[in-house]
């Protein structure tokens, strides 16, 4: 498992794309071909040759995984617009207007629930009014049936792409949060920490930050044997609130038994040792409540900024270093990391 849980729906979309930007080539190619040599439809044909062109651009930027989702964007309302006039420029008798029962499927599966409820009725009402603009003239239709039959087959599929959609990105959401999240706290875990990590150093620039705090419940055996796990249990719980009303949830982690994680992006070494204080004092100074029972506990902090080149684990170590060395010197306190990696003994801290 890593941050790739966490793009699925990307994931499906450059496959989808892949494939399909691939079979529009080859399509697009055909038509403008037939375009040119049977129907002498050039202006239709020169709009196929262009869109032939995006869609093995397309196909090879998703081989080569180099897309973003604006392509992605772009490529369906390119696809859209060559539907709409394609309709609107060539007889009924053709069916073009046929391609415009893709749109829904395919528009849903590349731009997701709220773009795509937009896209796909504008599409229906273009595509109405085009065929309205046909039966303007005699084609030897009955373009009131006609366009019955395309509204309510679009409908349908549009219905039934909606519901899919809606419940593939309802179950993802779900899955995710499992799969990023501690079951017992509900703070994030170590895979969401790592998911955040790469993120900040895929993204980050030169006037970006990221300082790391570990924190550790001091004496937190203690309370086990005291009060039970149940009790533990409910510090916790408490512990990772209290932690995501001051830093913020997305921050918080829980990365061992009673040891959790904040990352504070774009902040100073002296800025994150005013919020490690302010955690220290707010935690001191709070009262656990367990069937009528007051628990009062404190916690050790370390904290070290991101240099560049580092790793996560490494950035971890050297954090936790700060810890065992604040428990050390008697815990409730704060220790930063002020000297640069390569002056630690690698020994110590591979023993952490």
């Amino acid at each position: 498992m890593d941050a790739k849980l966490f793009g699925n729906s990307h994931a499906l979309r450059t496959s989808v794309l892949t494939r399909l930007s691939l079979f529009m080539t080859a399509m697009a190619l055909f038509f403008a071909m037939f375009n040119i040599t049977y129907q002498q439809f050039y202006f239709l044909a020169g709009l196929e040759l262009l869109f032939a062109c995006h869609s093995a651009y397309i196909h090879q930027l998703t081989k080569r995984n180099q897309h973003s989702s604006r392509h992605i964007r772009w490529y369906a309302y390119f696809l859209v617009t060559i539907i709409s006039i394609a309709t609107y420029s060539q007889p009924m008798g053709n069916g073009l207007f046929l391609w415009s029962l893709l749109c829904p499927v395919l528009l849903y599966v590349l731009l997701g629930l709220k773009q795509a409820q937009l896209i796909t009725g504008l599409v229906l009402t273009i595509q109405i009014l085009n065929i309205f603009h046909q039966s303007l003239h005699p084609t030897g239709y009955n373009s009131e049936v006609t366009l019955i039959n395309l509204i309510v087959c679009y409908c349908g599929i549009w219905i039934i792409a909606h519901s899919y959609e809606f419940n593939r990105n309802k179950i993802e959401n779900t899955l995710t949060y499992l799969a990023s999240r501690d079951s017992l706290t509900g703070a994030h875990n170590r895979l969401s920490l790592n998911a955040a990590f790469q993120n900040f150093k895929h993204h980050k620039d030169n006037q970006s930050s990221l300082c790391l705090l570990i924190l550790d419940l001091d004496y937190f055996k203690q309370i086990n044997d005291e009060f039970g796990h149940d009790a533990g249990d409910k510090v916790l719980m408490d512990t990772s609130h209290l932690l995501a009303n001051i830093v913020g949830d997305s921050n918080v982690y829980r990365i061992g038994g009673e040891e959790f994680c904040i990352t504070l992006f774009d902040h100073s070494l002296s800025q994150a040792e005013h919020v490690g204080e302010r955690l220290r004092n707010i935690m001191a100074n709070h009262l656990f409540s367990h069937h009528n029972k007051r628990i009062q506990l404190t916690l050790s902090v370390g904290i070290c900024e991101y240099r560049e080149g580092d790793n996560l684990n490494e950035l971890i170590k050297l954090a936790d270093l700060e810890l065992y060395r604040a428990k050390q010197n008697g815990r409730n306190q704060v220790r930063i990391c002020q000297t640069s990696k390569v002056s630690y003994d690698s020994s110590q801290i591979e023993t952490l």
